[in-house]
């Protein structure tokens, strides 16, 4: 029987309905979507309770587009899950976002999968259980994906400072069963603009602000030095 090619699937999908919309709005939106579907209230409740918040960003994401465009996204979502129910821990979205969407720009071009399955092997030669295991720049989570892949009984941190980043690996994280923390922020600043728990205490996603992550802490206060006026002062980062 030969290989079912998921990537073609999805991509041919989003072709249509890209037709009439931006590409990159179009994923992005698809993932607020998903997400917003796999929140926590949702699945626990199952759909006879809702969050407020969540169905306001729910409807105020679906509601940009036409009938046609809107059925299209649980057939997105179907391809994702049927991807990762075939080959667990892959990167469908991740490899998306590469070839159709940015195409290299901004640095954003992903180690390519066999190489994460490297290097996370080398650096854990020996199986991990019950460790906090983190990516800083995590792009679409791939390089955590493969981690888990050998060693999934862990929890899991992944940030990046691109919004659509953030939401790839959340929903990467939630649909291998992983159980972690994703942040949309600046891992150098400390500049925090949103993040979710994935599977932290029940099954499902919630968004979450700085105050309850893991990821973020205040960035170190400094003090400023009283200099001469007519001396140069060194350019600092923080």
């Amino acid at each position: 029987m030969p290989q079912k090619n998921h990537l073609k699937d999805f991509t041919q999908t989003l072709d249509i309905i890209a037709r009439r919309y931006d590409r990159h709005q179009l994923f992005d939106d698809f993932l607020t979507l998903a997400i917003c579907a796999y929140h926590r209230t949702n699945i626990q409740s199952r759909l006879s309770e809702k969050d407020q918040a969540n169905e306001e960003l729910y409807l105020k994401t679906v509601n940009r587009y036409d009938k046609e465009t809107i059925n299209s996204f649980p057939k997105l979502l179907g391809i994702l899950q049927t991807k990762i129910y075939d080959e667990p821990y892959s990167d469908l979205l991740g490899e998306y976002f590469t070839l159709y969407i940015t195409q290299g720009e901004n640095g954003q071009y992903f180690t390519p999968e066999p190489i994460c399955e490297l290097m996370t092997k080398l650096n854990g030669a020996k199986e991990q259980h019950n460790q906090r295991v983190l990516d800083t720049t995590c792009g679409s989570g791939r390089f955590l994906l493969k981690f888990a892949q050998s060693n999934p009984n862990n929890t899991f941190y992944g940030a990046d400072i691109s919004v659509t980043c953030a939401k790839m690996t959340t929903l990467n994280f939630f649909l291998n069963g992983l159980r972690g923390e994703v942040a949309w922020m600046n891992t150098l600043s400390m500049d925090w603009y949103g993040g979710w728990q994935i599977n932290a205490q029940d099954l499902g996603i919630v968004p979450i602000e700085k105050e309850q992550s893991t990821i973020w802490t205040a960035p170190p206060i400094q003090e400023k030095e009283t200099k001469p006026d007519n001396k140069l002062e060194q350019l600092t980062l923080f």
